[in-house]
């Protein structure tokens, strides 16, 4: 009968170290924020492996170029500045082939590429996150052979819990964002209803919208319904403003965006033979088109000398944006037609009241016996149609006109005035005529 097999018992250090590995494993996922978690790591991988260095490497969206989020022991301009190409260097050639890469004599590979001073050993574990690399833990020390294959393999699975916590951290951070990226834009719809004018409204917009984005160029064009153009109305680069030429509706990437009423996202213009060239340091552009209803109103530019520089929650963010600006831009461009409106009817009526205190008598007839003559004028609203006038074609007689046009401001003047001196013309034929006329019959005649 075959003895009962047992199951080894593992080292002391080992099962130590597995059991400090679930611990560092729980804490490192429990921290949402993601600088705080960036800052943890290093403490935690010092309870299991000693180093001088270390830094956290994380991925570009484009999956191309490897930065340093956090590092310790690092100077302070490699931190700032270096890009690692994936492929390029012991960092890089780990993302790219998803394996660790543990060299105890760093001189001795060709691969390595000096970051700190002094190395001599170096430890790189890929972040893996269902199924794809997201960056990469690099341990450095200034001790040949510093590092061993229990190292390697201890980061290696602590590696996947810091993957899980970056990819939570992340997650977390964009809902927060969102959230708050709602709370700005509702306060930003309750402004933009308050502004009135088209200008101050515009300049508002670009100003106010670098609460929700970081931009390098923004610019705000609109439809002219008369010239089927795209016009700038405001664009500022870094803080000053420039002018660009008027775009057909159609042309471009702007006129694109405004033909089809999409939002159009170009991660590299010069790929995109639709780009017309108006800064120099461009890469990337996003245009959004200003929606009322299904009418396109105009478009939101903006460019960045960085490669797909503009997410999809920056389409989303901006599209909500672009809403609430294209009713306030439709309401400050009806309150300017109305107030232009209100302009030209103050000069209208002023003219017409320069007009109607002409056709007013400038003096009452002389007394006539047992006659007393008095007059009032006082019109509901502007002067515009209305007159009087007192006639005497025959001596001791007084002929009373009044008139009443239908109608105020400079028409119903001028037709008044007309009506005034056709009264006064056939009223004063009676003296040369042998019929008498009524004042009926001067009417109609």
């Amino acid at each position: 009968m075959a003895e009962p097999t047992t199951t080894p018992v593992a080292p002391p250090n080992i099962r130590e170290l597995v059991i400090t590995l679930f611990e560092l494993g729980r804490e490192i996922t429990a921290v949402l924020n993601l600088d705080e978690l960036l800052q943890k790591i290093p403490q935690l991988i010092a309870r299991i492996t000693k180093f001088n260095a270390f830094a956290v490497y994380l991925l570009d969206p484009r999956g191309e170029e490897l930065s340093i989020a956090y590092a310790v022991g690092y100077p302070d301009d490699v931190v700032w500045t270096l890009r690692v190409k994936v492929g390029q260097g012991l960092v890089g050639t780990a993302v790219a082939e998803g394996q660790p890469i543990l060299v105890n004599d760093v001189h001795t590979d060709p691969r390595y590429v000096e970051a700190v001073p002094g190395s001599m050993a170096e430890l790189v574990v890929p972040l893996r996150r269902k199924g794809h690399v997201i960056g990469a833990l690099n341990l450095l020390s200034d001790t040949k052979g510093q590092f061993t294959e229990i190292d390697e393999m201890l980061l290696r699975q602590f590696g996947a819990h810091v993957a899980v916590a970056i990819e939570n951290a992340r997650l977390f951070e964009r809902e927060r964002t969102y959230t708050s990226t709602l709370e700005t834009l509702s306060e930003i719809g309750r402004e933009f209803g308050a502004i009135l004018n088209l200008d101050e409204l515009l300049t508002r917009i670009a100003n106010l919208a670098r609460r929700v984005i970081d931009y390098r160029t923004f610019g705000i064009l609109l439809v002219n319904d008369r010239t089927g153009e795209l016009e700038m109305k405001a664009a500022v680069r870094y803080g000053d403003k420039i002018t660009v030429p008027r775009v057909k509706i159609g042309e471009g990437i702007v006129g694109y965006a405004a033909l089809h009423k999409v939002p159009v996202n170009v991660p590299d213009v010069s790929l995109d033979p639709r780009y017309i060239k108006v800064v120099d340091d461009a890469r990337s552009e996003l245009v959004i088109p200003l929606m009322l209803q299904d009418r396109c109103v105009g478009v939101f530019d903006l460019e960045s000398p960085e490669l797909d520089a503009f997410s999809k929650g920056d389409v989303d963010i901006l599209t909500l944006l672009a809403s609430q600006a294209a009713v306030a831009i439709e309401n400050a461009r009806l309150y300017e037609k109305i107030r232009s409106n209100e302009v030209r009817l103050e000069k209208e009526i002023r003219f017409a009241q320069r007009v109607q205190a002409g056709l007013l008598p400038v003096e009452l007839p002389k007394r006539m016996k047992y006659v007393d003559v008095a007059a009032r004028l006082e019109p509901a609203r502007g002067l515009g149609g209305d007159f009087y006038d007192f006639l005497a074609p025959e001596p001791n007689s007084l002929v009373v006109a009044v008139g009443d046009v239908s109608g105020k401001g400079v028409a119903a003047a001028l037709y008044s005035a007309f009506a005034a001196e056709l009264i006064r013309g056939r009223t004063f034929r009676r003296r040369y005529l042998p019929d008498r006329s009524s004042p009926a019959g001067v009417l109609s005649s």
